[in-house]
């Protein structure tokens, strides 16, 4: 007996979408109950499945290309390898659901419910997740290319090698997230939370992060060249290894941050909060330190050939075995820095020019000091 629920039985679902194969029309099975239907390798393509209920059914294979499909019920089916392109899929339960491989490029998944779905290997290009609900998902090597994910929830999400180049991730939660090796070059993270995210070796390069809050995540070895982190917060963040040649990180919260070896040259640092941040063999060359703080931070072995350390904090500062040559340390806070006389060796006299530094500090340095340096 028919469930009284459903304006089309099984039976009279399965007619309409013989009849609209003979007939060369769209199926029109809003409504329909097709739950643990087999429907692999059909032909819905354009069909009207509005509040359908399709839980459980098998359609792997499947053409469901444009179809509308609009809060109908998804949860535990079988979606794999399923193509539902430019789908309508706006509030539909896909709990549970295997989109494995799934085809859903320029789909319309707005404010849908994915939370833990196999997502894994599927083609979300251009897809429209606007404030969908993936946490725990895993989209591993999916193309999420050009996507707009703004506002979406993938917390605990697993991204790993996936493509995001371009996407849109606007003020998106990403806490915890596994994003290691996944490609997000281009892409807009601006205001997004990633806190205790997995970037290490990721592409980043050129990616709009203003704003977005990184505190206590792994960036080893990511590639953030040209990157845009102004006001970014990276407290405590892992950066060892990464490429941040010519980023723009003014502002930055960089405080004890990890950035040992990182490349850091021709970036802007420019009033950066780097307080006791480890930057340990670190390329500093031609970087804009004007005005960063930088107490307590671990420069030791750091190349900053040509730095503008001009108005920057040093206080306490390690710069042991640190390359100094043409850095400009003009009103520089160079109280207690922590250093020998010889890596000051190489650094001209006009570039300390008031300089506030202590008699003690300035002594084992072998530094002169002018009044205006005391």
């Amino acid at each position: 007996m028919a469930d009284p629920e459903y304006s089309l039985t099984r039976k009279q679902a399965f007619l309409e979408i013989a009849q609209a194969r003979r007939q060369e029309r769209v199926p029109m099975l809003d409504n329909a109950d097709l739950s643990g239907a087999d429907l692999r390798k059909s032909d819905l393509s354009g069909g009207n499945m509005r509040e359908a209920n399709l839980s459980e059914a098998n359609l792997g294979g499947a053409y469901v290309c444009g179809a509308y499909l609009r809060k109908a019920n998804l949860s535990g089916a079988n979606l794999n390898g399923t193509n539902l392109s430019k789908a309508v899929m706006i509030g539909v339960n896909l709990i549970g659901a295997n989109l494995r491989g799934a085809y859903l490029r320029r789909t319309d998944l707005r404010a849908t419910d994915l939370c833990g779905v196999n997502l894994g290997s599927a083609d979300l290009n251009g897809a429209y997740l606007i404030e969908a609900d993936l946490i725990g998902a895993d989209l591993s090597r999916a193309d999420l290319s050009g996507a707009d994910l703004s506002k979406a929830n993938l917390s605990g999400a697993n991204l790993s090698g996936a493509d995001l180049s371009g996407a849109d991730l606007t003020k998106a939660i990403l806490n915890g997230a596994d994003l290691s090796k996944a490609n997000l070059s281009g892409a807009k993270l601006n205001g997004a939370k990633l806190t205790e995210a997995n970037l290490s070796k990721a592409n980043l390069i050129g990616a709009n992060l203003n704003l977005a809050n990184l505190s206590g995540s792994d960036l080893s070895s990511a590639y953030l060249c040209e990157a845009s982190l102004r006001g970014t917060n990276l407290v405590g963040a892992n950066l060892n290894l990464a490429n941040l040649s010519g980023a723009h990180m003014n502002r930055v919260y960089l405080f004890r941050a990890f950035l040992g070896r990182a490349d850091l040259s021709k970036a802007d640092l420019s009033k950066a909060n780097l307080i006791g941040a480890d930057l340990s063999g670190a390329d500093l060359s031609k970087a804009n330190l004007n005005g960063a703080n930088l107490s307590g931070a671990n420069l030791s072995g750091a190349y900053l050939r040509a730095a503008n350390c001009t108005r920057a904090i040093l206080q306490g500062a390690q710069l042991f075995g640190a390359i100094l040559t043409n850095v400009s340390f003009a009103n520089a806070d160079l109280q207690k820095v922590q250093a020998a006389p010889t890596d000051f060796a190489d650094v001209d006299a006009a570039s300390l020019a008031n300089i506030r530094i202590d008699v003690p500090t300035a002594q084992r340095l072998g530094l002169s000091l002018s009044p205006v340096s005391r």
